[in-house]
């Protein structure tokens, strides 16, 4: 049997990571087999790696990884005349059941026996992955690997921004992480008409300023990067409120940090819209003043999970042919091999998106 490399989530422990030889697996009769050429480490990821309470629903061993692509290397039966070996693809892995009431009405996204691949199943942090044909995606050759290896995460980002209505608008995105930087760049395209970016952390903000004065003159955004931290919180707050008159028309919530919630509600306008993407590390939180902050504002208020399948997939495709740049968020390239370096590179902050290529870069 050939044998691969994969990054295996070995005990149900902090820590427990192992870069294994596995067989490469083989299709069934509606599987597909994709050689992997790129993958992006996430924040899921990173609870794998530490084995936080959000993913001990894992049963390990597990080769885990849920962004990437690649190239189609076998192709299952019953699902061969829509694929060829060699072509280019990535994969929604989120498998859901197409038999529940959400599924059936259009929003599978929303499945609640969805299966995730590099969770329940594994994934792509190894040379070969299998996956569902149906939710293999053929990509245009425009795509870089670099970006191809994290369609996934900027799926969120797009369905984020794009659940609201941001052009023209005056628009705060809460924590500037890899998805919030992915977030703010979908904002910039779309033709956002101010945009206010927050964070805690000196890397994430000396980034963010850094992608603000880096992009072309002239068609950009105006973009005003805020410093949250102890005191500073509320005087960016007040300094939104200010240069706004009554509040940002949409406040898009990465970071899934209490406070941050908070200023979502603060600073939006009476009427506005929140978008809630960052899930939080406590299972409850408080929210401030609600009858003042929520309810008398009439806010507009969703939280968001995933990507809508497959529309938000087609949308951040059109996106990335129609110009949308995302390549610099990937701060950081390493072969698979060197994966332990790679993960303690994203766990410290030190690199905004991480890619591993298990075939090496070319």
């Amino acid at each position: 049997m050939p044998k691969m490399k994969a990054v295996v989530k070995t005990a149900p422990e902090a820590g427990a990571v192992e870069i294994e030889d596995r067989d490469v697996p083989t299709p069934r009769p509606n599987e597909v087999i994709i050689a992997v050429k790129a993958a992006g480490i996430c924040g899921t990821d990173r609870h794998i790696f530490h084995w936080d309470p959000s993913v001990q629903f894992m049963k390990p061993p597990v080769v885990f990884g849920h962004e990437f692509c690649g190239h189609v290397a076998a192709v299952g039966a019953a699902c061969s005349d829509l694929f060829s070996e060699g072509e280019y693809v990535s994969a929604e892995m989120h498998v859901v059941c197409n038999r529940c009431y959400q599924c059936r009405t259009g929003r599978s996204h929303l499945c609640r026996d969805t299966k995730i691949l590099g969770l329940h199943e594994d994934g792509c942090f190894a040379d070969y992955v299998r996956v569902p044909a149906s939710n293999v995606l053929k990509l245009p050759e425009s795509i870089p690997p670099k970006v191809g290896g994290f369609l996934d995460a900027l799926g969120n980002a797009v369905h984020t921004a794009l659940s609201a209505d941001i052009a023209g608008k005056r628009v705060a995105v809460m924590g500037c992480g890899p998805i919030g930087a992915m977030t703010a760049a979908v904002v910039d395209f779309c033709g956002g008409a101010h945009l206010y970016l927050t964070d805690v952390s000196d890397q994430a903000l000396a980034r963010t300023q850094r992608w603000a004065d880096s992009r072309p003159k002239g068609r950009a955004t105006p973009v005003t990067v805020l410093d949250m931290r102890g005191d500073g919180r509320e005087a960016a707050c007040q300094a939104m409120l200010d240069s706004t008159g009554d509040g940002v028309d949409v406040v898009l919530e990465i970071s899934g940090a209490e406070p941050a919630i908070n200023d979502a509600f603060r600073v939006v306008r009476p009427g506005g819209s929140v978008r809630l993407l960052g899930l939080t590390s406590k299972r409850d939180i408080v929210i401030e003043n609600y009858s003042r902050n929520l309810v008398f504002k009439g806010l507009d208020v969703q939280g968001i999970i995933g990507r809508k399948m497959y529309d938000t997939w087609f949308r951040t495709l059109n996106l990335l042919q129609g110009g949308l740049d995302v390549e610099g968020i990937v701060t950081a390239e390493h072969d698979l091999a060197r994966f332990p370096d790679a993960m303690d590179q994203f766990d410290r902050g030190d690199a905004w998106k991480v890619v591993v290529y298990p075939q090496g870069k070319e």
